[in-house]
């Protein structure tokens, strides 16, 4: 009786649920597939290892045709259990992924490469509870007992490329947060990546054709511009007949150079060729570009054409690869008749032709819009190159611009876009960086997710009991915004920002000192705080003369600058290598330097 009685006080397990760990010893044991890529390898070694993390427990990994362990398992790959339950496992494609419990067995799987990889991950964050927040930082809960409920959940990206440029540090936080891009510089122990192949991603027409190289003996292969042919800042001319045979040539070296490379590596080959205009306009005014530019309303006209031969003659010896080109100033809107062949694929980017402050779909923007629906129509592989950032001369000030890239992620998946590439190249300096990177991920990865549960989810979790204060300055950024409408193109000065008032200010900063009374004790939640708070500070300092000309603030220039380099200081370290350090903070004094000069002085 009293055996009985002391089995009762036992907690028994939850019928519908399948326990993994209790009391820091390990419930399962973790089998990976037999045949495992290399991305499952990793896939079974950061689940056992972030398990142990949690737990307490140390999982046993084994191999598929081991010794079958005799009790309950979790199977990471296309196991043979795996393929029992699911019998078209074969046909998911390649970044697919399947969580499935149940009763005796849970079940990560997906297609190849990327697919359990990404069934880890997703299985880690949704029923585990780990966060990766940035490159350097992320969160794991402890837990005694771990368990997870009976059911299935299956799911893939949205959007087959998904690519944000200037993520620093180690490249496994791309992975985690289901980056796949060039930029990403995946391996194959994380499922490699969406790569582009040489010479470069973009801007490359003098890569193919050097006017070092050939200006001299072939002038006639670059733009004529005022009647001369010029061999500078300049571009092709595309309706060359000659051109088009010698940057096959190229480009084919270019495919075989890559797939040499790519399997001394052990590596797939990348699919990606890019081939684009140099980064200013100058396009060929000849008499055959200038009629087929005419005929197409556009200099989008003579590219698309050109691209269509070259992806042609391309495409006879490697189907599989697509040639990329970019909608961008001059080429910027599509062409009226001409359609890209089904191995072309287009990357528009609107950065002179839009309001950064309003989502795509705001009358505001209605010629990107417009652009946007004029290439669907024109081109089976539509992606695009987008910016959360400003390049501004003063550097990224305060922008309440999460909700335009929730909207326009939306709208772009709804298009029928396939890929997205962010221009993000502030790794410290950016407006909310770190919740701002985060956010773009998981929206990249599920544009249909809610903007405010991403936020508060991040807000809690990074900056803990500071969470409330910080959404209660991106509420205020918002409302200060649709008080006083900015318009934000590409090159917005200071002065683009109306929203960044004294009232705004003073607000904003009372809310941040609040904050940092909620984590005073807590050095990592006031670092993170004072990056959170960086633009804000510069805007401040900015500002200053015109903040004061009638009364003084609420608190001390000298502590916003004392605060301003310490940011400063704290991420260099954490984000950069040391032997950048001296060469950054140069940089900061030099800002602050300037900052000194225009208040002694008064001069903007």
């Amino acid at each position: 009786m009293l055996l009985v009685a002391l089995a009762l006080l036992v907690p028994s397990p939850d019928r519908g649920r399948l326990e993994l760990a209790r009391d820091g010893r390990a419930s399962v044991v973790v089998r990976l597939t037999e045949n495992a890529l290399p991305s499952e390898a990793t896939a079974a070694r950061e689940l056992v290892d972030y398990l142990a993390l949690v737990t307490s427990a140390p999982f046993e990994l084994i191999r598929e045709g081991e010794e079958a362990p005799s009790g309950p398992t979790i199977e990471v790959g296309p196991t043979r259990l795996a393929g029992e339950r699911d019998p078209r496992i074969g046909e998911l494609d390649r970044e697919s992924w399947v969580i499935r419990v149940e009763r005796e067995h849970l079940l990560l799987y997906g297609g190849r490469p990327r697919g359990t990889l990404y069934a880890v991950y997703r299985f880690l964050e949704d029923h585990v509870g780990v966060r990766w927040w940035t490159p350097y930082e992320e969160s794991v809960p402890a837990r005694s007992v771990l368990s997870v409920g009976i059911g299935e959940s299956r799911g893939s990206p949205a959007f087959v490329y998904r690519d944000v440029h200037g993520v620093d540090g180690p490249r496994r936080f791309n992975a985690r947060n289901r980056l796949n891009g060039h930029t990403s510089r995946l391996t194959r122990d994380h499922g490699g990546a969406e790569s582009y192949g040489p010479p470069s991603p973009v801007h490359n027409f003098f890569q193919y054709v050097p006017p070092s190289e050939f200006f001299e003996s072939h002038p006639e292969y670059f733009s004529e511009v005022a009647g001369l042919r010029d061999g500078g800042r300049s571009q092709l001319c595309l309706t060359n007949a000659g051109l088009v045979e010698l940057v096959r040539s190229k480009l084919e070296g270019y495919i075989e150079q890559s797939r040499r490379d790519a399997k001394q590596r052990g590596e797939p080959p990348p699919q990606l060729f890019n081939f684009s205009p140099m980064d200013w306009q100058r396009a060929c005014t000849c008499e055959p570009c200038s009629a087929l530019a005419a005929r197409e309303g556009g200099q989008s006209g003579p590219l698309i054409a050109f691209v269509n031969r070259l992806a042609e003659a391309i495409g006879e010896r490697h189907p599989d690869v697509l040639i990329d080109t970019l909608a961008y100033l001059h080429t910027f809107d599509p062409p009226r008749a001409i359609r890209a062949a089904d191995n072309v694929t287009v990357r528009v980017s609107a950065l002179q032709y839009r309001d950064f402050a309003k989502p795509v779909t705001h009358p505001d923007n209605r010629r990107y819009q417009e652009v946007l629906r004029g290439w669907r129509d024109k081109v089976s592989h539509l992606r695009v190159w987008d910016y959360p950032v400003i390049f501004g001369e003063q550097g990224e000030l305060p922008l309440p611009n999460l909700p335009v890239l929730a909207a326009d992620f939306r709208f772009y998946c709804d298009l029928g876009v396939e890929g997205i590439f962010i221009e993000n190249p502030y790794p410290i300096a950016g407006d909310m960086r770190d919740l701002k990177l985060w956010v773009m991920a998981k929206l990249l990865e599920d544009p249909g997710r809610e903007l405010a549960e991403l936020v508060r989810e991040f807000t809690g979790g990074y900056f803990g009991a500071a969470g409330h204060e910080v959404r209660a300055y991106l509420s205020l950024l918002e409302a200060a915004a649709a008080s006083s409408p900015s318009v934000i193109p590409y090159r917005a000065g200071p002065e683009a920002y109306r929203h960044l008032d004294r009232a705004f200010i003073v607000e904003a900063q009372r809310l941040f000192d609040v904050a940092e009374t909620r984590v005073a004790n807590n050095p990592t939640l006031l670092r993170r705080l004072f990056h959170a708070r960086l633009t804000l500070d510069r805007a401040t300092l900015l500002r200053w003369p015109e903040l004061v000309a009638e009364d003084p603030l609420p608190f001390e220039r000298a502590d916003v600058v004392r605060r301003y380099r310490l940011t400063w200081r704290e991420q260099i370290e954490l984000r950069m290598p040391e032997s950048s350090w001296p060469a950054a903070m140069q940089e900061v004094e030099r800002e602050i330097s300037w900052w000194n000069d225009r208040l002694t002085t008064g001069l903007d």
